[in-house]
C-alpha cells in the first residue's frame, strides 16, 4: 500500500506553510440564485481563470494546532492574502472563507484542514469602466474620420488620370453615399433625427463633386454623417439593416491587364473599402449606446458587430495601416463593453405551469412587481397578454 505522506506538496497561505494532497479550483463558475420559487439555479462561465479553490491542507510539526488556529482565525475575518499551490504557476490573491478542523484517524500526526478560498484581485486598475469605454469608442469615431481621409489620399489614383479615370471615381465614392443613404432608409429615423442625417449626408454629397481635388474632404464628410446615423437610428434596427444588405460586394475585375482599366477597378475596390469603413463606424457608435435585454440578444450583436468589422478590416490594404489600427481598436473596445453588459444581464430561465395565465399574474409571481408584465408577455410571445402559454422563457430576475 503506497504511503499517502509521499504524496504531500508543500503550499502555503499569507505564510501560514502546509501540506496539500490534492487541490481543486472552479474555474470561472458563478452559480446564480433567483427568487423564482422551484426555479434551478444557473451555473455561468467567466472564463479560464480559477475563482475558487477548495483544498485538503495538513500541518505538522510543534505548533500545528497553533496554526491551524491561527488558519482558522483568518477564515472568520475574511483574511486576504497570497494563496501559493503546487500546481498553480504564480501565487493568487484570494480571501480565505473556510478553514474547518477535521480528524482523520488514517492520517494521525497531523492536523487537518478543509480550506475554502475565493479569488479576490485588487480593486484598483482591474479595467476600464463602461462610461470609459464608451467615451473612448465615441472619442476614437473622430479619430477615423480623420485617418480615413489619410487612406483615401493614399489609395486612390486620380491625379493626372485621363477622364474616364476621374469619372469613374466619381461614381465609385457617390455608391459609398447612397449605401449609408440606403441604411438610413431602412432603418427609419425619426424626423429630427432624418432632418440631422440629412444635413450631415448633405455635405458629404456636396463634396464628391470636388473629390478629384480634395478626397479628405469627403473621407471626413462621409465618415461625420456615418457617426450621426449611428448616433440617431436605434442600434439594433441599423445592425439588422446592415445584415440584410450583405457584405459590400467584390468589385468585378478589370478587362485588360494594364492601362486605365486596371486603375478603375482598383479605385473601385478601394471605394467598396471605404463602404465596409463606413458601415463599421456607424455600427460601432451605435453599439456603444445600446441596451440588451437578455444574453442571446448581446452575443448575436457581438457576432454581427465582429463581422462587419473583421470584413472592413480585411479589406485595408497596406496605405491604411493607420486606419486599420484604430478601426481594429474600436472593435476590440465594443467587444469588451458587450462582454460587460453580457455579464451582468440575468439568465434566461425557462418557466411553466400547467394553465395559462396573465401576464400580470405571471409578473407578480416571478418578480414581485406588476409593471414587468408587458416584459413577461414579450417574452412569452403571447398574442393576447391574458393568456400566456403554459411553458416560456423568462429573466431569472
Amino acid at each position: 500500500m503506497t504511503d499517502w505522506t509521499k504524496r504531500l506538496r508543500r503550499a502555503s497561505f499569507s505564510g501560514q506553510a502546509f501540506y496539500v494532497d490534492t487541490a481543486s479550483d472552479e474555474s470561472g463558475q458563478r452559480v446564480a440564485t433567483t427568487p423564482i420559487p422551484n426555479a434551478l439555479w444557473v451555473n455561468e462561465s467567466f472564463g479560464p481563470a480559477p475563482r475558487k479553490f477548495e483544498v485538503e491542507a495538513y500541518l505538522t510539526g510543534q505548533f500545528c494546532y497553533a496554526r491551524a488556529e491561527a488558519l482558522g482565525r483568518m477564515a472568520e475575518d475574511r483574511h486576504l492574502g497570497s494563496l501559493i499551490l503546487p500546481d498553480l504557476p504564480a501565487p493568487v490573491t484570494v480571501r480565505l472563507t473556510k478553514a474547518k478542523r477535521e480528524f482523520r484517524r488514517d492520517k494521525l500526526g497531523y492536523a487537518a484542514l478543509s480550506i475554502e478560498a475565493v479569488a479576490d484581485p485588487p480593486k484598483q486598475n482591474t479595467g476600464l469602466s463602461a462610461s470609459i469605454l464608451q467615451n473612448s469608442i465615441f472619442s476614437i469615431g473622430g479619430v477615423i474620420g480623420a485617418v480615413l481621409g489619410g487612406f483615401v489620399s493614399a489609395a486612390f489614383a486620380i491625379v493626372g488620370q485621363v477622364a474616364t479615370v476621374v469619372e469613374a471615381a466619381l461614381g465609385a465614392v457617390a455608391g459609398v453615399v447612397g449605401d449609408l443613404v440606403g441604411l438610413a432608409g431602412a432603418v427609419g429615423l425619426a424626423p429630427l433625427a432624418q432632418a440631422a442625417f440629412d444635413a450631415a449626408i448633405g455635405t458629404a454629397f456636396n463634396a464628391v463633386l470636388g473629390f478629384a481635388a480634395d478626397p479628405v474632404a469627403f473621407a471626413v464628410g462621409i465618415a461625420d454623417a456615418a457617426i450621426v446615423l449611428g448616433d440617431q437610428a436605434d442600434p439594433a434596427r441599423l445592425a439588422q439593416a446592415i445584415v440584410a444588405a450583405g457584405r459590400p460586394d467584390d468589385p468585378p475585375p478589370p478587362y485588360v491587364s494594364q492601362g486605365s482599366a486596371v486603375t478603375i477597378a482598383e479605385n473601385a475596390g478601394h471605394a467598396l473599402t471605404m463602404t465596409a469603413v463606413i458601415r463599421a463606424l456607424a455600427l460601432g457608435e451605435a453599439m456603444a449606446r445600446r441596451d440588451y435585454s437578455d444574453r442571446p440578444e448581446a452575443i448575436e450583436a457581438r457576432a454581427v458587430m465582429t463581422a462587419v468589422f473583421d470584413d472592413a478590416l480585411a479589406r485595408i490594404g497596406p496605405e491604411g495601416i493607420d486606419l486599420a489600427r484604430e478601426l481594429g481598436t474600436m472593435q476590440g473596445l465594443l467587444s469588451e463593453l458587450v462582454r460587460r453588459q453580457e455579464t451582468d444581464i440575468a439568465p434566461l430561465i425557462e418557466v411553466a405551469l400547467p394553465a395559462p395565465l396573465p401576464s400580470l399574474v405571471w409578473a407578480y409571481r416571478l418578480y414581485g412587481d406588476p409593471s414587468r408584465a408587458d416584459e413577461v408577455a414579450r417574452r412569452s410571445g403571447a398574442s393576447n397578454p391574458a393568456f400566456l402559454p403554459e411553458r416560456f422563457t423568462a429573466l431569472s430576475n
